[in-house]
């Protein structure tokens, strides 16, 4: 598990001894010029830094023990904390740009490890969003609206399922790839952002199908790699969707599972981008009853 903590004091401590290494390297090359008041000074300084390297060594030691900890414990609790968790939960997944099969693997993980019935469906869309042709797809009566309410009723219908109008209206024009039914409710939706929303009509509307999920009444998370290129977690924030950063790890996919499961919203991760912590408080899970108990 990646501990930015750990990282900072490896760095400070060599960096502590590279200061020292230079000092030392002074003294010994200025041995004719320096006076002995500047000599006890040199020292003095290299006596102080030599205590400071030994605090960061130290420190540098306790948080390589304490990741250590906490890798090993989420790697034997791993189980007893997902299973069950996401039992008879519908998930649908939305790609905010095309479709990522390493992302939709993780999700489906996640979901599986969490004894989840797997995705009810999947949406990706085609970006940039051509107003014009968004227009023309709606029926007469909507064909007015703005993208944004447009985007507002694209994620109510994606979380309501059933009578879609809106989607299939524009299934042809913003869709570019899709499975699952349209059929089931959704209790949960894990959403991607793995396109480009520069333009402003594609901006409005994306933003506007953020708004519908963020105020849709079920939990909407949105989810990326340790290593991604290019965050989205503050895009998730600034539009209210709660997200997790590593979804690629063992503790990412806990803390989405329990976000999934109406877990505390946040931003959770191992990134600086992680506000939240690196999980949601996690609630036991209860115990299915012994039989003839």
């Amino acid at each position: 598990m990646f501990d930015l903590r750990y990282h900072v004091a490896s760095l400070a401590a060599v960096f502590l001894a590279l200061i020292i290494g230079i000092l030392v390297g002074v003294g010994i090359s200025s041995q004719t010029n320096v006076e002995g008041s500047e000599r006890r000074v040199l020292e003095q300084r290299i006596e102080e830094l030599n205590g400071r390297l030994e605090t960061a060594e130290a420190e540098t030691d306790l948080l390589r023990r304490r990741q250590s900890a906490a890798d090993r414990y989420i790697l034997e609790s791993y189980e007893a904390l997902m299973t069950g968790r996401l039992r008879g939960t519908q998930i649908v997944l939305l790609f905010v740009g095309p479709a990522d099969s390493g992302l939709m693997d993780h999700v489906r993980q996640t979901i599986s490890d969490a004894s989840g019935p797997g995705l009810v469906r999947m949406r990706a869309l085609e970006l940039p969003v051509d107003a014009r042709e968004v227009s023309r797809a709606l029926r007469p009566e909507l064909g007015n609206l703005a993208l944004e309410e447009v985007g507002r009723r694209l994620g109510a219908e994606l979380v309501r399922g059933g009578e879609i109008p809106i989607w299939d209206a524009l299934s042809r024009v913003i869709v570019e790839e899709e499975a699952g039914g349209d059929r089931l409710q959704a209790d949960a939706v894990v959403v991607a952002h793995t396109g480009r929303a520069d333009d402003v009509a594609t901006e409005r509307l994306v933003s506007g199908l953020y708004a519908g999920l963020a105020s849709s009444g079920v939990p909407a998370v949105g989810v990326e790699r340790t290593a991604e290129r290019q965050s989205r977690i503050s895009v998730y924030e600034q539009h209210g969707l709660s997200s997790v950063d590593c979804v690629d790890t063992d503790l990412g996919r806990v803390a989405l599972a329990v976000l999934l499961a109406g877990g505390i919203e946040g931003q959770y991760g191992l990134k600086q981008s992680a506000t939240d912590g690196p999980l949601p408080p996690v609630e036991a899970l209860s115990l299915a009853p012994l039989p003839g108990g």
